[in-house]
């Protein structure tokens, strides 16, 4: 794993890009192919964002030495060949060749960034995109993940106990369940049938539960659920099948970071604290905009939407769904499906009261 987490030692003048750089992401000539070829990678478009950027998945493929691609298929990457063309000698660069017309590239290579080839797709009628390849690198049973439930004082009691069932029924060891509940008149931490509870003053809706999580435990990356949600099985595979080539900051359910579901590492919720403090007691309109606006997506050095292992790991957009009164109060919600994690969200429909249950 590259690790890209530490902090800056030259002080707050530094540019973002100075600090990747010197975190071992700076960007070399040519493509190791002994490396590359024959060995699972995940393809991804690469985004530049405000604080770095950000892969959003395409899938698993192998380049095979014999120019075939194998374990994904889409006409753009049809085959693979040197590239004789560019910027560096044709042994540490390729194109992948369209499957229409075996002459003309789809995108060409010739760059790596921390371990990770990039290239530009080239073809019609498309503009010019990076693109990246990265190791496929699964997460090890090693690696410490927790999983973050998002709470209130007045509904906890009534939303938590389901939810906690479907975590049960996935194999989620209660050692490895926080819970947040905000809107408390004082802090607490409590535990509760082997669960550990925090309670907290903070009352800013699931952007407390990001605020609480790395004053209160412990753990390599936090997986933020809502007390809203409903959990199918695949869940925890999903969440724990991640690539681990980079240390990343966040790790979206969804392409936009919907909902703020998605995997946090403990130093970048340490980087958010101050931000997340300054934001206690926003309304929930705020709060809305904020999550809406892509907010800690944006923060975040680096980022890779979460994939779906039943897609070939490429990236999954959220899909809305029926309006249903899922708790009996007279407040219909809409269900809002999270493919890439089996996870369901009930969100407001606009005629109920977006504060009540």
């Amino acid at each position: 794993m590259v690790n890209v987490q530490a902090e800056s030692q030259s002080g707050q003048g530094a540019s973002v890009v100075d600090q990747i750089v010197r975190e071992g992401l700076a960007l070399q000539p040519g493509v190791n192919m002994e490396k590359l070829v024959g060995v699972p990678h995940l393809f991804g478009r690469f985004l530049d964002t405000r604080e770095g950027f950000m892969v959003v998945p395409i899938g698993i493929l192998t380049l095979q030495p014999d120019g075939r691609i194998t374990g994904y298929s889409h006409p753009n990457e049809g085959s693979w060949a040197p590239y004789e063309h560019g910027t560096v000698s044709a042994d540490e660069a390729f194109a992948f060749l369209t499957a229409h017309n075996n002459w003309i590239p789809s995108s060409t290579w010739q760059q790596t960034l921390g371990g990770m080839p990039i290239g530009y797709f080239c073809d019609e009628p498309e503009a010019l995109q990076k693109l990246c390849l990265i190791p496929h690198q699964v997460a090890s049973p090693d690696l410490h993940i927790v999983y973050l439930v998002a709470s209130c004082l007045r509904f906890y009691e009534q939303t938590v106990p389901k939810l906690l069932g479907e975590l049960f029924a996935e194999g989620i060891e209660r050692s490895r369940i926080k819970v947040v509940v905000n809107g408390c008149e004082q802090n607490e931490d409590r535990e509760i049938d082997g669960i550990s509870y925090a309670f907290t003053t903070h009352n800013a809706w699931e952007w407390s539960t990001l605020y609480e999580a790395p004053l209160r435990w412990q753990f390599d990356y936090g997986m933020l659920i809502h007390d809203t949600n409903q959990i199918f099985p695949g869940f925890r595979r999903k969440v724990e099948s991640f690539n681990t080539h980079l240390s990343w900051d966040h790790l979206p359910a969804t392409p936009l970071a919907r909902c703020l579901l998605g995997l946090y590492s403990h130093a970048f919720l340490n980087r958010l604290n101050p931000w997340l403090k300054s934001i206690d007691k926003i309304d929930k309109k705020n709060g809305v905009i904020a999550e809406a606006a892509g907010e800690l997506l944006l923060r975040a050095r680096t980022a890779l939407v979460m994939g779906d292992p039943e897609s070939s790991n490429g990236a999954r957009q959220a899909e809305w769904r029926e309006t249903v009164d899922v708790y009996n109060t007279g407040s219909p919600r809409v269900r809002r499906a999270f493919p890439a994690i089996n996870l369901h969200k009930f969100i407001h429909a606009n005629a109920s009261n977006p504060v009540n249950l």
